[in-house]
């Protein structure tokens, strides 16, 4: 080991000598090639920390897209719950506002307790005879007054929510005298509301304007806004005005990367070019919106679509200066950096000439003091680490060379590297053991449920649990509760692993032993449910489905706590829910009570019941499985035997899954009335 020691010492600092005189001879090409890694790096810190504020503003006007939808789901479920044809209840604003024309004009100027100014907008238009159809466009306009009130706690740069109908008649928010503002003609041909017609906007979709400055004096700003329809008919637009103050003061939050002295110019431009915000140039107080010619440096005006063109998500350097544009995803705006590239070079300049000078000192006074202590603080000790693994590797006994704890004589900081791969190894042997008892639980797990499958002339039975873990909560059970009564239980216990497996064999030996002598199901999980919950410190549960199947007439009669609904499969492969009872799961509330239901399975129908390990599978996009799916895959199985019907529906899960982890146990069981030799109720 001496040997091979030296020999690692003498190679070191041969490498290290050459190395220093190599450094010497290439030092000014070092130089200039740091230059070069700095500005590369410069270049991509630029572009990561554009990207992160790209997502940081997405997030704000996010809020401001999120809440017009609010505005407009609202709208929409208006309509729905409020169908044509049916007689609408009049509210006191509505009987106000209607009470309260002023020379042909409605308004809601005098405000009628409880309600008060601050929290309704003001409804003003034309009056007109109010027919069936206009009460109700009116009163859902009246309806989105609490939304309103929302965006105005929730939206700091929101100036004005509202709902332009093309009925005539405007509902705006925060309430301001009809004095002050009311509705004109001249509104329905403002963008908030001709980009939501159908002739603009046949998609229904959710929309940006330009900006534009503030009739009401609050400067600039611009708005977002979607329609509103009444089935096919449109009816009006909702919009919230925003100020330009958010996007300003979000953009001069913008200070380059770390150190240096040449963070650049960050702005907000939209599909129109408009800049929205710019940290010199642009206040919700200016008289105009600026263009984007009027922001980019001389050089790039000539040729500025080019240019933007070009640095659509892409960092260029043209004319001196360093320009990318980013698309953002909750409106048609880009979020745009320009940076001059000389004097950042200035300053990689500065931090590449001390970098030389201290590289170079720093490499000769590395060379004097690692050749004295890479023998003893490296080579030594890599080469007892080396021999340590190598031992343990073996399975041989510690030496005379070792020390108490099993461990060589090494320099401190090399103990906790030999203090980890014996620990290491220690933990290995435990895991084999952990292991092998995983093995004996999964395999004493498994033969509890039952394997052997009624296959008769009467009926017909197949089950297969898949659980997540070595392990699951997952479990089926059957039983012959008398001559051609059968019992049949799916169950799954909350969380997963040991624990919900050790849970899962309590449920089952109790649902079995009580399923005996209960009258029903529903009696049955009562008692279960008495007894699971008594000194439950765990807190868990299980959601079951147990039905008593009479082979003879085809009467199933069912409770479920909690649990999937089944599907049946008719006799012509048509595929329906079994109705469900409402029942909540056991072990959660003791003295529960649970409903029962009976229906009556047809010759040949198919009942399957599943867990949501099932329907909530998921793909690697984190897409669900879904029950839709699964009565897809069911559609078939009235041609199959058991068996394949069951395989049919973990197959087609398993595609689904495209290798993505199961994170849940997956349980399906399957049984089918052959005959029935007396088709009277029992």
């Amino acid at each position: 080991m001496d040997g091979l020691a030296a020999n690692l010492f003498s190679r070191y600092n041969k490498i290290m000598r050459g190395t220093f005189l190599g450094v010497l001879l290439i030092a000014g090409c070092l130089f200039f090639v740091q230059l070069d890694q700095s500005d590369r790096a410069e270049r991509a810190l630029l572009e990561n920390r554009l990207r992160e504020h790209a997502l940081a503003l997405n997030f704000i006007l996010k809020a401001s897209a999120d809440n017009v939808s609010g505005l407009q789901m609202q709208a929409d479920r208006w309509y729905t719950l409020h169908p044509p044809g049916q007689p609408e209840p009049t509210s006191t604003l509505y009987r106000y506002l209607t009470g309260h024309g002023k020379n042909g004009f409605l308004t809601l100027d005098q405000v009628p307790p409880p309600f008060v100014t601050a929290v309704i907008g003001n409804l003003t238009g034309p009056a007109r005879p109010l027919d069936e159809s206009f009460h109700s466009e009116v009163e859902m306009a009246l309806s989105l007054n609490s939304r309103f009130h929302t965006v105005g706690k929730l939206l700091p740069s929101a100036a004005w929510a509202y709902y332009t109908s093309g009925r005539a008649f405007i509902n705006i928010y925060p309430w301001v005298p009809s004095s002050e503002f009311r509705y004109s003609k001249a509104l329905l041909e403002k963008e908030y509301f001709s980009g939501g017609t159908p002739e603009k906007n046949p998609q229904r979709k959710r929309f940006w304007t330009k900006a534009y400055v503030d009739e009401a004096g609050k400067g600039l700003m611009v708005t977002v806004a979607a329609p509103v329809y009444e089935g096919p008919a449109f009816r009006g637009t909702v919009a919230i005005d925003l100020t330009l103050d958010e996007l300003n003061s979000f953009v001069r939050t913008w200070k380059g990367t770390p150190g240096k002295g040449t963070p650049g110019e960050l702005f907000v431009v939209n599909e129109h070019n408009q800049v929205l915000a710019h940290p010199r140039l642009v206040t919700s107080r200016s008289a105009k919106v600026p263009d984007l010619i009027d922001v980019l440096p001389a050089d790039l005006r000539a040729d500025a679509d080019a240019v933007m063109a070009a640095a659509n998500e892409n960092l260029i350097d043209r004319a001196g200066s360093l320009l990318e544009s980013l698309p953002l995803e909750q409106a048609p705006f880009r979020l745009v950096l320009v940076v001059p590239h000389q004097a950042m070079m200035l300053d990689i300049l500065k931090d590449a000439g001390l970098t030389v000078f201290a590289l170079l000192a720093g490499l000769a006074l590395t060379l004097i003091i690692s050749s004295r202590i890479t023998l003893n603080d490296f080579i030594e000790p890599s080469q007892k680490l080396v021999d340590f693994i190598g031992r343990k590797l073996r399975g041989d006994k510690d030496g005379d060379a070792y020390g108490d704890e099993g461990i060589p004589a090494v320099p401190a900081a090399w103990v906790p590297w030999f203090h980890t791969i014996r620990n290491v190894f220690q933990d290995h042997t435990k895991l084999i053991a952990i292991q092998g008892e995983l093995d004996i639980a999964r395999t004493m797990q498994q033969s509890i449920l039952p394997t052997r499958f009624p296959d008769t002339d009467e009926v017909k039975l197949f089950a297969r649990m898949l659980p997540a873990k070595d392990v699951g909560g997952d479990f089926y059970d059957f039983f012959w509760l008398a001559p051609g009564l059968l019992g049949v239980v799916i169950a799954d216990v909350s969380g997963k692993g040991v624990a919900a497996a050790l849970f899962m064999a309590v449920a089952r030996t109790l649902i079995r032993a009580t399923a005996m002598s209960s009258d029903g199901p529903g009696a049955c999980f009562r008692l279960v449910n008495n007894l699971l919950a008594e000194d439950n410190d765990t807190s868990m549960f299980v959601t079951v489905f147990y039905g008593v199947l009479d082979t003879a007439t085809g009467e199933l009669i069912y409770a479920s706590a909690g649990h999937c609904p089944p599907c049946i499969v008719s006799p012509e492969g048509l595929v329906a829910t079994l109705p469900g009872t409402g029942g909540m799961a056991l072990g959660v509330i003791e003295d529960t009570a649970f409903a029962e239901k009976t229906v009556i399975l047809q010759p040949g129908a198919t009942l399957l019941l599943f867990t949501d390990g099932v329907s909530e599978a998921v793909d690697p996009a984190d897409n669900e499985f879904t029950e839709a799916r699964l009565r897809t895959v069911l559609a078939g199985g009235h041609l199959l035997d058991m068996t394949a019907f069951v395989n049919t529906v973990v197959d087609a899960v398993d595609a689904f899954a495209a290798g993505a982890p199961q994170a849940d146990d997956l349980t399906c069981l399957a049984l089918r009335i052959v005959a029935q030799l007396d088709k009277r109720p029992r």
